[in-house]
């Protein structure tokens, strides 16, 4: 069985803050991949400015998967993980291997205008073609899909809760 249970949506503060309560409620460890690598590197244009761009960037590629490693380590634990970085290369193995992949889905009106508060100006088509692939690649490599749309992150919580006791249930 599976002792993880990793949380991936367009919005990473939707899916932090989730994660937190999902943790406070299974009484499991939380952690973001994105804070256990800021820990790890620091300020990374500070490495970039060290290294260089080409070797920066390599070595904080290498980083990344350094501490993806070490937390598909981990057992009892919600992890926020970025999907860029979960659906690079061969990261999806090996977070799919030790962790539930629960995908917290939001609407294309939710998405577009969430983007539309961010400094850059995307026009809704190229949004609508953005959220479009996403949402889909999201849904098919996902073990649960939570619709989170119109849910604040505790009614979010408790759906993930039953929609995971359904599939410890029928595995037994």
């Amino acid at each position: 069985m599976k002792s993880n249970i990793a949380l991936i949506c367009l919005f990473n503060n939707y899916s932090q803050n989730v994660s937190k309560l999902l943790g406070d409620k299974l009484d499991m460890f939380y952690v973001d991949v994105e804070d256990m690598l800021d820990f790890e590197l620091g300020d990374i244009e500070h490495v970039k400015n060290v290294l260089g761009d080409k070797e920066g960037e390599a070595y904080i590629k290498k980083s990344r998967n350094k501490v993806l490693d070490t937390v598909c380590s981990f057992e009892n634990t919600v992890i926020t993980i970025d999907p860029l970085l979960l659906f690079a290369k061969d990261n999806y193995k090996k977070v799919s291997n030790t962790c539930v992949i629960v995908y917290l889905q939001i609407s294309p009106k939710f998405f577009a205008s969430r983007a539309k508060s961010s400094r850059d100006v995307i026009p809704n088509d190229i949004l609508g073609i953005a959220f479009a692939e996403r949402d889909k690649q999201y849904v098919a490599k996902s073990d649960i899909v939570v619709d989170c749309s119109k849910l604040k992150e505790s009614k979010a919580t408790k759906k993930i809760v039953s929609q995971i006791l359904k599939i410890y249930k029928s595995k037994n």
